[in-house]
């Protein structure tokens, strides 16, 4: 009898423990968010420029990337996972988001991305670079690339 009270309380202790470390733990879900950041997005002056003319951007956390907008033949198949979001004050939508280049590997990613979407879902801002995430959306830094939902 004492066996069995022991482990109820034990299995009611358990249960207590996980419930509530599912309640204090902050686990962010960011699915849905991969559907608000998928689409085609494009700059056509960027067809002539060092910069990538165009990407499309799948709801997997995948992506292709083209250097012009016209182009069919991918430069690069890359992938990206979601960190952080927050919304500021005019209502645009910042995402911070890890990017592999090609395939994934465990570790540290090729690029750390600050995003900044317009409250219109149409505009798209971002920097990238390699040694970690950008502190703002300067317009000045090489980085810095603006794209149009299609």
């Amino acid at each position: 009898m004492k066996t069995r009270m022991f482990i109820s309380i034990l299995i009611l202790v358990f249960a207590l423990l996980t419930i509530s470390e599912s309640y204090a733990t902050d686990k962010k879900d960011f699915k849905k968010d991969y559907r608000f950041i998928a689409g085609t997005w494009i700059n056509e002056e960027y067809n002539s420029h060092a910069h990538i003319g165009k990407f499309v951007i799948r709801r997997d956390g995948s992506y292709d990337a083209y250097f012009k907008t016209t182009d069919t033949e991918i430069a690069e198949k890359c992938h990206y996972i979601i960190v952080d979001k927050w919304t500021d004050s005019q209502g645009n939508i910042w995402y911070k988001t890890n990017e592999w280049f090609g395939v994934v590997v465990e570790g540290k990613p090729s690029q750390y991305s600050l995003s900044r979407f317009s409250n219109s879902g149409k505009v798209w801002e971002y920097i990238g670079l390699p040694g970690g995430f950008p502190t703002e959306l300067d317009e000045n830094n090489f980085h810095y690339h603006i794209y149009y939902r299609q």
